[in-house]
């Protein structure tokens, strides 16, 4: 038996996806596809290689996802990766970026911030409120809820009660959500270093950081001339499946939450909480000149 042939063979045994709706099935195939692909050295869209994790896991998601498709006979819409965010090719900048993947393996930075030469070479950073990132004005890989994680449940493991205890049996998916009401600053870089994020984010530079704890002290140390802290963390984001979640009894801890969707972004994630009250600017502008001493431009 093909290896594929046992993960649909898998599927058939836990059809985990039957309740969903067919937007919801498009709209799991398409950000699967996101994650799969990548931008190879050579400037070409490729595929991940899916031997390693986490690309295994996805691409077992990815056919079980196309098998629940076929058993309902149906295909993918049209225009599934309009507007997504699978990488752009960059032919032109094939010999860079082999020099760049290169540097980043021998260098292993321990943090990568991806922005334009203009700002990093000045040492210029923002640190926005979780809340703007929600902005339509931003690009597919940037623009999300920071604020909201949303769970797909299979309505066969709800029981739901009236007022009077009677159990009431769903008839479709059930969706949960959990929300923060206090919004709070996030400063994000990531933690592995990936050619494609040039191209997901628009960006022509990148810097490398060398010491992340010494940036994370003097990125809090800045922002106290700006704001009022009261807590601050910095860590991996952890990445959920929404419909294969494993948080059975607890909630999600917001801040460091993220879709899988985004999981190819690798983020490390400085996030700055303040005192309840004070002023809160949508966008705060820093610059750390001392990051110099412990960090490299890197420009295609």
């Amino acid at each position: 038996m093909k290896l594929y042939e046992n993960w649909i063979l898998q599927y058939h045994q836990n059809r985990y996806m039957k309740y969903l709706s067919t937007e919801q099935i498009n709209d799991r195939l398409r950000y699967l596809v996101e994650n799969l692909t990548t931008l190879e050295t050579n400037g070409k869209i490729g595929i991940r290689d899916i031997r390693v994790s986490p690309w295994t896991e996805l691409m077992i998601k990815f056919t079980h996802t196309m098998e629940e498709m076929k058993i309902r006979n149906e295909l993918p819409k049209e225009q599934l990766l309009f507007k997504s965010a699978v990488p752009k090719p960059m032919l032109e900048a094939s010999d860079r970026l082999k020099e760049i993947n290169h540097l980043a393996k021998i260098k292993k930075p321990h943090l990568i911030k991806f922005s334009n030469k203009e700002y990093l070479k000045n040492n210029s950073f923002k640190v926005s409120l979780a809340s703007s990132f929600l902005d339509p004005s931003l690009n597919v890989a940037q623009r999300d809820d920071e604020m909201k994680a949303t769970f797909h449940v299979n309505p066969d493991n709800i029981t739901i009660k009236d007022k009077y205890g009677n159990i009431i049996k769903p008839i479709g998916n059930v969706d949960f959500s959990y929300e923060t009401q206090r919004d709070y600053y996030v400063f994000c870089t990531s933690g592995e270093f990936d050619i494609r994020l040039f191209s997901d984010f628009d960006t022509d530079s990148c810097l490398f950081i060398y010491n992340s704890q010494k940036f994370a002290d003097e990125l809090i140390a800045e922002l106290r001339n700006h704001i009022e802290i009261e807590d601050f963390a910095y860590k991996m984001v952890e990445y959920i499946d929404p419909i294969q979640n494993r948080l059975r009894n607890s909630k999600p801890i917001i801040e460091f939450h993220k879709h899988i969707k985004y999981l190819y972004q690798h983020e490390y994630r400085h996030v700055i909480i303040t005192k309840n009250g004070s002023p809160m600017p949508k966008h705060i502008y820093l610059t750390l000149n001392s990051i110099q001493n412990y960090s490299e431009l890197i420009c295609l």
